[in-house]
């Protein structure tokens, strides 16, 4: 308060007044001067004239006011003035901002959120900014404005709460820590046979038929449908063996009444349809006469036809023979070839055709490639004519005619190749010809003049390439009949020595050596993957020892010692985990394989515990690295439970769960895809199905379930070719082929499996309306180094899920919108099977930090978003990978329109909803805590 007074003044002075005037309280910017403010008093009267003044609003910060007063009576009185200070403080400006709507979870913060307003000029800053996703709840949001009159105005901060829910038409996935089966494997492919026409091509020596010119042997399975004392009648009325085809061989029954028999076939009649009669044995006395029922192996060795495997030719009165003595000091063989056309006029040749379907090259020949043999001039010229071409316009490669020593000689010949994937189809031929010469020929090898750092073995370096790509957990080998006809001894011989090997009741000769069970392990070694060998069915006690102390012996043990001379000192036993060890293939499939099966499910069940327990009683057998196979036949449970009630010393069952065997309904994409997708989800996961079922019986038993061959399947129905060339190979097929796969795995605890198979381009269609078509099963690639290097979807889908597989297979479940379809009665598979789940999810870990989930989207027509929650689910820096196309019968077959892709998302949030493109498959892979 300012008090402004004098002292009375001396005669003819004016007196100054006393003026009042308090400092008045603080005022906002805004407030008007008024009296509140300019109130001064005076101790005489007058006026009082403020500055500023009344009215006026200040700006902020502190100001004087000062106010002039003039008396009533200035005779008497002076004029004075006085000031005070008064402080204005900054307004805070007025914001308003109601309280948003509520949005589901995922969306971005935006303008319809972030709308704060401001009565004054100025800039607004948020908190989350806009593009920010909030978690599921109630969400703070903040507004900072800043005023543009700064002078004047504070900076203010106002909250307001955004409500974010969850989709109700999303699937949120939880992700537990609990770890529903460890001991989780890759998924496993079977390498199938090689064959000389398609991608079966497998062998860097592309005349692998029969190499070393070599013999035969037989061993079959025969079942007695009819007997006497000395004879056992086959129930196959349609064998092509003519009479006597098994005189001189061996046989020994291995169950029945006359089990343990052995002795000598006398001979042997033909079967008969119109009779209704089998292969009859004519058998040398018995201590036990034979039963019906019983089954009895033949087995015997046929020297000679050295010219078979190869395509051959004589003219003039040439000849071709088999030369047993006159062998190459090099050979590990018996046999050799001889060609004898030194007389005037006369030739002999061979040819090994492959690469022959004439409508795609699989094996395209470029760089630097060898011949390689062992020749020795045997007469007349001495000369021999060695040319490689193919048969296609300019399609010589190699052609020189060489004069032979008289003595043996390894023959190296050097040529160039370059093949362009534009190159015309056409059958690629190697020619050996003798005119006016006889000439002995062994050894034959056509190859690639070096071999890769990272392929040691014998397979062709884009099957290593490709099998590498595909990471399986398990290679199956099951060469068919040239495998399943072997002797174990054989099957370790080197491919030179290798004999040819036949069974089938179909067949009068095998012209094609197995791929070597050596050969098979170190391409399993070089590939990271565990050997699955199916073992020839008609395999005795003793090569069942031999084959384990190969396995898992020491090198000092005389198999070891085989093993140890073909390059692995160590036992295999300490190269894969575990070795599995299958007793024959599908021996319920007699009318596949005949002489292969013993389909019985008895008599091959107490086959098993006979062979396995040989196994195990081999002092280089240990359970932790044998899983000993008992097949069994996936559509009848029943016979599975007769097989393990007969049966002992075995690990796991094996069946074949295979999809789509019949496509006749082809009218939409729902007729087709719709029971496609359920048919898994129908085998897998409800009582009824015939996976679950079998797992039901092999688990009671304490064994495991495993699946030796599995793949989409049509081979039978009444779609047009045009729609099985549209469906087998689709996009669909693979997602629903891993799918299939998956649920073995979370629904039945399976852990062991194998597509069928890495290579084959087509097999025939039975369509029941007639007509010839042929169906692109069973393969998995289209070539390997051919024209194209394309994988069909399902070995993309397989690819794909191998990256996510790891040894914990954690619990998952599924709430929200989790829909469903009711998949009604289908002429495809009669398919059935109502709550179809759309999604699918699995999820992995390493027990450590790695973590991965697949999750499938089985609508043939939508995306569907997912959500995930729980202790393992996904978060941070998440690797997103995907199989998926624009249309649902989109493949590979004669352009890469499939890929997989791949996406890499930080600050990975598991309760925004990821979207899931329709048939689509996606896997998410990121690190964990442990």
């Amino acid at each position: 308060m300012q008090v402004l007074s004098t002292s009375p003044a001396q005669p003819g002075t004016l007196l100054t007044p006393t003026i009042v005037w308090a400092a008045p309280a603080s005022i906002t910017y805004g407030t008007p001067l008024s009296a509140t403010q300019l109130n001064a008093t005076s101790s005489v009267p007058g006026t009082f004239v403020y500055s500023p003044s009344s009215g006026s609003m200040p700006s902020a910060g502190t100001i004087q006011l000062s106010v002039a007063f003039t008396p009533q009576d200035p005779t008497k009185y002076a004029s004075v003035s006085a000031s005070v200070s008064l402080v204005v403080a900054k307004a805070t400006p007025p914001i308003t901002w109601a309280a948003p709507a509520s949005v589901l979870v995922g969306t971005v913060l935006s303008a319809t959120q972030l709308d704060a307003v401001a009565s004054i000029p100025g800039s607004f800053a948020y908190n989350p900014a806009a593009g920010s996703k909030l978690p599921v709840g109630t969400n703070t949001l903040q507004a900072t404005f800043t005023p543009t009159d700064s002078a004047n105005f504070v900076t203010v901060s106002v909250t307001t709460t955004l409500l974010v829910t969850i989709d109700p038409n999303a699937t949120n996935i939880e992700i537990g820590s609990s770890v529903l089966h460890p001991g989780m494997k890759r998924l496993g492919m079977n390498i199938n046979g090689q064959n000389f026409y398609d991608s079966g091509q497998l062998l860097r020596n592309l005349t692998f038929r029969n190499p070393g010119f070599e013999g035969e042997t037989w061993q079959s399975i025969l079942r007695c449908s009819s007997v006497t004392a000395t004879t056992c009648t086959d129930g196959n009325t349609y064998a092509q063996w003519p009479a006597n085809f098994l005189q001189g061989a061996t046989f020994e029954f291995i169950y029945g009444a006359a089990s343990g028999e052995t002795g000598t076939v006398i001979g042997s009649a033909a079967a008969s349809a119109s009779a209704n009669v089998g292969t009859t044995l004519q058998l040398s006395s018995l201590a036990t006469s034979p039963a019906v029922g019983d089954f009895v192996v033949v087995r015997k060795n046929v020297p000679g036809n050295a010219q078979a495997g190869w395509w051959p030719t004589t003219g003039g009165g040439g000849t071709l023979s088999t030369e047993f003595t006159d062998l190459s000091p090099n050979t590990i063989g018996k046999q050799a070839l001889r060609l004898t056309a030194s007389g005037a006029g006369q030739s002999a040749s061979v040819d090994s055709y492959f690469d022959s379907t004439n409508t795609h090259n699989f094996v395209l020949l470029n760089g630097a490639y060898v011949i390689q043999f062992r020749a020795k001039g045997a007469g007349g010229n001495n000369q021999l004519n060695v040319s490689l071409a193919r048969q296609i316009p300019n399609g010589n490669y190699f052609n020189q005619t060489l004069t032979l020593s008289s003595a043996w000689q390894d023959y190296t010949l050097p040529f160039i190749a370059s093949e362009p994937p534009s190159v015309a189809p056409g059958t690629l031929d190697l020619h050996f010809q003798a005119s006016g010469a006889s000439v002995l020929l062994d050894d034959v090898t056509l190859q690639p003049a070096t071999a890769t750092a990272a392929n040691p073995t014998v397979f062709r370096d884009e099957v290593v390439s490709t099998l590498t790509s595909l990471h399986p957990g398990s290679l199956r080998y099951m060469d068919g009949l040239p495998s399943l006809g072997s002797s174990i001894d054989n099957m370790l011989t080197p491919a030179f020595g290798r004999l040819r090997a036949g069974s089938s009741t179909q067949q009068t000769e095998q012209d094609d050596i197995a791929i070597g069970l050596h050969e098979f392990l170190q391409l399993c070694q070089t590939v990271g993957a565990e050997p699955w060998y199916s073992l020839p069915p008609a395999i005795s006690p003793l090569e069942m020892q031999n084959l384990v102390e190969y396995l898992g012996g020491d090198a000092t043990t005389p198999y070891g010692a085989k093993r140890a001379a073909l390059g692995q000192v160590l036992p295999w036993t300490t190269v894969f985990p575990m070795i599995h060890l299958e007793l024959g293939n599908e021996q319920w499939n007699y009318a596949t394989f005949p002489g292969n099966a013993i389909n019985d499910p008895i008599a091959y069940g107490k086959r098993v515990a006979t062979i396995f327990g040989a196994a195990r009683s081999s002092a280089a057998y240990s359970q932790n690295n044998f899983d000993l196979i008992m097949g069994s036949f996936v559509l009848n449970p029943f016979y599975t439970g007769q097989e393990i009630a007969s049966s002992s010393g075995y690990d796991s069952v094996s069946v074949a769960p295979y999809l789509l065997s019949t496509l006749n309904d082809t009218s939409s994409n729902e007729a087709i895809f719709g029971p496609l997708f359920a048919q898994p989800e129908m085998f897998d996961s409800v009582s009824p199905g015939w996976m679950a079922q079998q797992s039901k019986i092999v688990q009671a038993a304490g064994k495991k379930l495993v699946t030796y061959e599995e793949n989409i399947a049509t081979t039978s129905g009444t779609a047009s070719q045009s729609m099985v060339n549209a469906v087998v190979p689709s996009v669909a097929g693979g997602i629903a082929m891993a799918d299939h796969m998956l649920l073995q795995m979370r629904d039945l605890g399976v852990t062991t499996q194998n597509v069928w198979a890495l290579p084959g381009y087509a097999n025939s269609f039975n369509n029941t309306h007639g007509g010839t078509e042929t169906s692109p099963v069973f393969g998995t690639v289209i070539d390997m180094g051919g024209q194209s290097n394309l994988r069909r979807p399902v070995f993309l889908a397989e690819q794909l899920v191998n990256t996510a597989i790891l040894a914990n297979m954690l619990s998952t479940t599924m709430t929200g919108a989790n829909p469903t379809w009711n998949q009604p009665l289908s002429t495809n598979d009669s398919i059935q099977l109502n709550g179809a789940h759309f999604l699918q999810a699995f999820a992995f870990s390493d027990g450590n930090h790695q973590r991965s989930a697949v999750v499938i989207n089985l609508s043939r027509t939508s995306a569907l978003s997912v959500t995930f929650s729980g202790a393992n689910a996904p978060t941070g820096t998440v690797l997103v990978s995907g199989l998926t196309s624009a249309n649902l019968t989109d493949n590979n077959e004669t352009s890469s329109a499939i890929s997989l892709s791949q996406s890499s998302i930080t600050n990975f949030q598991g309760t925004i909803p990821y979207s899931l493109p329709p048939f689509s498959l996606t896997v998410f892979t990121w690190s964990g805590t442990p």
